[in-house]
């Protein structure tokens, strides 16, 4: 027994002084250690524990030495978000393009016909005032079917507002609870996109009024973007992105903190301008400033550029007018639902949620800068594809109606529009 004993003393103290200790410390050491493991063993034996031994550990110098290179040795990242873009033409295939730039996403575009082809050959080309991006073929993650793509933690809608049927069907295969839906669009379309994703649901599920995801935002970008050909995207001027939320399914609703929060978490490491719109009906109508007289116009007139609006006399005093017929239809709006500087603002330094004036002087002079640039609608009514009328110009001149706003001026273009849609046969 006396032989084990000198033979474990000479091992541990072997092991003890490797740590840093003396002999004669590591000597004392183990003495100690094997008398408190007796009388640790004995107390257990005198109080009759009658349960099997359970590997009970006394914490000693080889277990910190341990923690410590466990603590240090490298993590595992955590996994990527991902983010589907539904809709990668000009606009959809920008903001992607943007997010995948930065790596800090996993960017999935879903992209049909000849862009789908091209761009899986040739890479993603985007050229832009604020920095090419090229994705090549070996890095660009594309697909012609949602399905392909499965849940994401975020969804960027870019359809046109005349494919808006189609939305549901798309993306309810891209959703989770906690999901957030960014419907980056033309045009009042919120109340019936949310219908048809509440008819989709319950469709697959006996809750009617259940919100399909996390929650919905329309976005509202103010951007000249335009694809080029199949794989090759041109942004020439602007960008801004504006967003606010439309609909949730938290608790604290449609002004809950964290979906500002997470809105700008998205963008906030690229190069993306972006905006919070407290109230996403504001936004709405704060960009049809803009697309009620240009897209009009310029569709009535047989397909021209913005330039040739602003530098005619004639045209610049029509498209002023159109502003202030919408600047009343959108304050009547808000009014009717409930908005008012007393309710959203609890100081009076924060600005007005009226459209004033300012809002149309700004307007006009971001338009004026332009250049020769081809609205949506023109480039639809040139290039004979569906045109976006019922969510940006008709649900616009209904609001109108119901509200007794007069828009004289606003009807004419409207009529106009639609009859060359009828003419063309561009639904």
């Amino acid at each position: 027994f006396l032989t084990k004993m000198m033979r474990l003393l000479f091992f541990c103290s072997a092991l003890l002084v490797w740590q840093g200790l003396t002999p004669t410390n590591a000597a004392f050491l183990v003495k100690k250690l094997t008398v408190q493991n007796t009388l640790y063993h004995s107390q257990l034996f005198h109080e009759n524990i009658q349960t099997p031994y359970r590997g009970l550990h006394r914490k000693t110098i080889f277990d910190t030495k341990l923690n410590a290179e466990q603590d240090n040795a490298p993590q595992s990242p955590l996994p990527k978000p991902s983010i589907a873009i539904v809709g990668s033409g000009a606009v959809g295939s920008y903001y992607g393009a943007r997010l995948w730039e930065g790596q800090n996403y996993v960017v999935k575009f879903h992209m049909r016909g000849d862009h789908y082809q091209q761009s899986i050959k040739g890479g993603l080309n985007v050229t832009s005032i604020d920095g090419d991006i090229y994705i090549p073929p070996s890095k660009l993650m594309a697909y012609e079917h949602t399905e392909e793509i499965g849940p994401v933690d975020w969804v960027i809608v870019a359809l046109k507002s005349s494919s808006l049927e189609a939305i549901p069907p798309l993306i309810l295969p891209l959703l989770t609870k906690t999901t957030r839906v960014l419907v980056i669009m033309n045009g009042l379309v919120e109340d019936d996109l949310l219908s048809m994703l509440r008819d989709a649901l319950s469709s697959s599920s006996s809750k009617e009024d259940e919100l399909c995801c996390g929650a919905v935002y329309g976005g509202m970008a103010l951007i000249c973007s335009n694809r080029l050909s199949p794989g090759r995207i041109d942004h020439s001027y602007a960008g801004l992105l504006t967003g606010g939320v439309a609909a949730t399914s938290s608790k604290g609703g449609v002004f809950d903190p964290s979906h500002k929060e997470a809105f700008e978490l998205l963008w906030k490491d690229t190069k993306q301008p972006i905006a919070f719109e407290p109230i996403l009906l504001r936004g709405r109508w704060m960009k049809n400033m803009w697309n009620l007289p240009f897209n009009t116009i310029s569709v009535a007139m047989g397909g021209i550029t913005v330039d040739k609006i602003v530098t005619d006399p004639g045209l610049r005093s029509l498209a002023f007018t159109i502003m202030d017929e919408t600047i009343a239809i959108a304050n009547a709006d808000l009014a009717f639902h409930g908005h008012s500087d007393k309710n959203e603002n609890n100081n009076s330094s924060s600005p007005s949620i009226w459209l004033n004036e300012q809002d149309k002087e700004k307007m006009m002079a971001f338009t004026d800068i332009m250049g020769p640039y081809k609205t949506s609608t023109m480039l639809d009514l040139t290039n004979r594809r569906a045109m976006e009328v019922k969510y940006l110009f008709r649900k616009p001149l209904e609001r109108a109606k119901a509200l007794n706003v007069p828009a004289p001026h606003l009807e004419t273009l409207v009529l106009q529009v639609e009859a060359m849609q009828r003419f063309y046969n561009l639904f």
